[in-house]
């Protein structure tokens, strides 16, 4: 029996994608041990790892804001909690999400052989790929947030003896294996990625998460599913847009909202919505037409293993990069989220909805997902690993 250790922050899109491969992990026989915020204990330890908890930055007021340049910060408070507890595991190998950057540096500092796993699209460093017009893009915009994070991190390494980095090199990295959930299809210039990266698309098991939630609202007309994720969903305007969108359609409307809205506040809401914080993604994804999202990259493959196509409205980080391949590959429509209009809104989805070329582009890459092999091809990748090792 090996020994392996999860390294993760505490955001539920980098997270989810990780438990199921835990869990097969487990039932493998791995030893397996997470580290995580106190938040996520009950979905470790669902998964059959052992917690380990630490205290983040990116919980406290302000948010998350662009992770990249939070970093070095977030690294430099969270390192000295876990380091020793991580020595004391004695680890085969560790898994670490690219933007744990803390992860990435207790695997070097301790010489535990790491793996790389990746919950949306990879970046190999090309300087003429998406990622990299992407950093220019946001250089341009935000050059005093890049200046003072490219600082931090320089300092960051030299503390602790490691080579230098900056904010480029820190989202290129690859580790002699990474894994990436979306297929190579999916994948932004994927022919140029090299063995080091193997494509296993997403990690899709029931949550057991259903609870109370009245699927047969879902009955008696086509299902739309609006979510725009668990981050940067505080926009009221939004879904009153929606109802005013929808409302009194032949439309049976799924509407999550997120935990920082009451929709009480949201005025009267039409009879065809069900609107909620939260609901059992997967399960409404199996019975959607439509899927109006923020285009995180889980969300995205959910609905294509279901074979929904999307109408995208990016928020934050890749999601304009997701937003444009999406586009590209006729697998729905893009909107901006500064101009989003109602009639926009209604008309990206009732073409996404009546067009057939979409419903069968996402035909094909729902092939693409499910022959990816998923969270068992994760598993078997480790291994690999960890035998090679």
């Amino acid at each position: 029996m090996a020994r392996g250790v999860f390294f993760n922050v505490p955001l539920h899109g980098h997270v989810n994608a990780t438990l199921p491969v835990v869990r097969e992990l487990v039932n493998r026989g791995e030893d397996i041990s997470y580290f995580l915020t106190e938040a996520f204990r009950p979905q470790v330890e669902r998964s059959g790892a052992r917690f380990h908890g630490y205290d983040s930055t990116l919980e406290k007021p302000g948010g998350v804001g662009f992770l990249p340049a939070r970093m070095a910060g977030e690294s430099r408070h969270v390192l000295p909690q876990l380091l020793e507890a991580v020595r004391a595991e004695r680890p085969d190998y560790a898994v670490y999400d690219p933007m744990c950057l803390w992860g990435r540096m207790a695997a070097q500092l301790l010489g535990i052989p790491a793996i790389s796993f990746r919950p949306t699209v990879a970046n190999n460093g090309s300087p003429s790929g998406p990622f990299a017009a992407f950093m220019r893009n946001r250089a341009a915009l935000f050059p005093g947030v890049f200046e003072q994070a490219g600082k931090e991190l320089a300092a960051l390494m030299q503390e602790h003896g490691l080579p230098p980095l900056d904010l480029p090199r820190m989202m290129s990295h690859a580790e002699p294996l990474n894994l990436v959930c979306v297929p190579r299809a999916f994948q932004p210039q994927g022919d140029t990625f090299d063995e080091r990266f193997v494509f296993v698309g997403p990690s899709i098991q029931p949550r057991g998460d259903t609870g109370d939630f009245p699927f047969s609202h879902l009955e008696g007309g086509p299902a739309l599913y609006i979510s725009l994720g668990t981050v940067f969903n505080n926009w009221p305007d939004f879904y009153r847009m929606c109802f005013t969108a929808f409302g009194g359609t032949r439309w049976r409307v799924v509407l999550a909202t997120g935990h920082a809205v009451n929709a009480a506040q949201l005025g009267p809401i039409p009879d065809n919505f069900l609107v909620r914080p939260s609901v059992p993604q997967l399960e409404v994804l199996e019975r959607t037409s439509v899927f109006v999202t923020h285009g995180g990259a889980n969300s995205l493959m959910e609905a294509f293993h279901y074979g929904v196509p999307v109408v995208v409205i990016p928020q934050m980080a890749e999601q304009p990069l997701n937003a444009q391949r999406v586009a590209e590959l006729g697998l729905g429509l893009a909107l901006e989220k500064e101009t989003v209009t109602v009639e926009q809104l209604r008309q990206a989805v009732d073409r996404v909805s009546s067009e057939p070329a979409f419903r069968e582009k996402v035909g094909t890459m729902q092939q693409e997902v499910r022959a990816s092999g998923g969270y068992r091809r994760a598993v078997e990748a480790i291994l690999e690993f960890r035998a090679r090792r």
